[in-house]
């Protein structure tokens, strides 16, 4: 018979990728044994879940509901209106700023009737330091908000649900929820879904483009708490995708949560985010003339802009890349100032500034050979964000483009962020800054997993 330890063990180093087959596991236990590995790994225990109702008759006092089965009746929610609701993520709660300023813009976009989906409780086991258990509880939260568009009574076609981190991945499984009763919601707008323990999960366990019948991503933290797998039918990757202009320590999560701001700010914003479908964000830096042509109509489905309007874009599928502007918000970066040539591209950015640049090349290039810096390089310019690419010798390679990213901050000085380049010699990247993966996190949270399910 085997060992209960040695059961758990194993289920613990599986890193919770899959939901365990406790039930065939429980074969092998005495009884005893199989209560305990229920209690810990399987729960019946629902998901205490409210809602927060915005509509334009109050919007300054949303409306709390609560229960599986809320009553609607009395309130201003009308089934003639089309229905978004919004689902925060880990330790996070149902009426966070981030949701009630998308509420707003949503509601100043059109007349709706906009649900803060809270699921509080179950997003903050032990204080907010169980990430494990949250993970396993979204998937429940994804099926009682099901249920309940179920019971709005409202067509498939009139529903959208927005969810960031692990509500994002709620999101889907409201999704799954539905077409299990026989229908399809709209669309699932995914802001930067959560990555830790949902890594190589199968469509049936994470947000998926057959959730609805448009699903759209942006992924902004993808080496730390996102997912820089493509998820939707379009997947947006603003700066790379993840270490956000100004978020500096990722482990403050402010990456993460610039998928929301991007979100806001597209509803009303009269500047788009216009996205290039490229084969990889290198290409779109370097050789954007090999990305898909964009005739800026996003017709010909080789662009997009990201964010509520996407869904204008249909036909626009698949990967696609932009660059925005540095803090403070708007981040969005204009389009007649999208692109602009010139041949001094160094000249406005000081001496200093050259040198830091020569020493971010320097560091990964050999330099010796090179004279000044505007003979090797051209320029192009996102408002407050500029990508020069520097032609430079890459040791045992010949002429490489490395582009440094700048970014403007204020007075006429600029900030070099990143400079680094392909290895095509050797198929690997060299002098990339690479974030590591959240291991660190996943493995923590075993242990506090463990804790917590005693």
């Amino acid at each position: 018979m085997l060992s209960l330890a040695a059961v758990l063990i194993f289920l613990s180093a599986s890193l919770a990728e899959q939901q365990p087959d406790v039930f065939t596991i429980c074969g092998k236990l005495s009884s005893s044994q199989c209560r305990v590995l229920k209690r810990r790994f399987v729960s019946s225990t629902p998901v205490a879940v409210k809602y927060y109702l915005h509509t334009r008759q109050n919007k300054e006092t949303p409306i709390v509901l609560e229960g599986k089965n809320p009553d609607l009746s009395g309130t201003p929610f009308r089934s003639n209106r089309p229905t978004k609701f919004i689902i925060h993520g880990f330790n996070s709660q149902g009426d966070v700023q981030w949701i009630v300023d998308i509420a707003n813009e949503l509601l100043i976009a059109e007349d709706l009737n906009v649900f803060g989906v809270d699921w509080q409780k179950g997003a903050s086991p032990l204080g907010g330091i169980n990430y494990f258990k949250a993970k396993k509880n979204c998937r429940k939260v994804g099926q009682t908000v099901g249920n309940f568009v179920r019971q709005l009574g409202q067509p498939g076609s009139m529903i959208h649900i927005i969810g960031h981190s692990l509500g994002a991945h709620a999101a889907g499984f409201a999704g799954k929820t539905t077409q299990s009763a026989g229908f399809t919601i709209a669309r699932i707008s995914g802001l930067d879904p959560a990555g830790p323990l949902f890594k190589i999960s199968r469509p049936t366990k994470r947000l998926d483009k057959g959730d609805a019948t448009f699903v759209d991503v942006i992924h902004t933290d993808a080496h730390w708490y996102g997912k820089r797998k493509p998820l939707g039918h379009v997947d947006f990757y603003p700066n790379e995708g993840w270490n956000q202009p100004g978020c500096g320590d990722q482990l403050t999560a402010c990456s993460h949560g610039r998928a929301y701001e991007f979100y806001n700010e597209s509803i009303n914003s009269a500047c788009q985010f216009l996205a290039y479908r490229c084969p990889d964000w290198y290409t779109f830096i370097v050789n954007r003339e090999q990305c898909d042509y964009c005739d800026h109509s996003g017709l010909n489905g080789a662009c997009s802009v990201m964010g509520y309007h996407s869904i204008n874009y249909p036909d626009s599928q698949g990967s696609m890349y932009l660059v925005t502007k540095h803090l403070p918000p708007p981040h969005c970066v204009s389009e007649t100032s999208r692109q602009q040539s010139t041949t001094q591209c160094l000249q406005s950015l000081g001496p200093d500034m050259r040198q830091q640049i020569w020493d971010h090349v320097d560091s990964i290039a050999d330099m010796k050979e090179m004279g000044n810096l505007e003979d090797f390089c051209s320029l192009y310019s996102e408002m407050g964000t500029v990508v020069l690419n520097i032609t430079a010798p890459m040791p045992n390679c010949g002429l490489e483009d490395i582009p440094v990213i700048l970014e403007y901050i204020g007075d006429g000085k600029y900030d070099s962020v990143v400079a680094w380049a392909e290895d095509d010699c050797t198929g690997s990247s060299n002098g990339a800054f690479t974030l590591p993966s959240a291991m660190l996190l996943i493995a923590l949270q075993l242990i506090v997993a463990v804790l917590g399910n005693a």
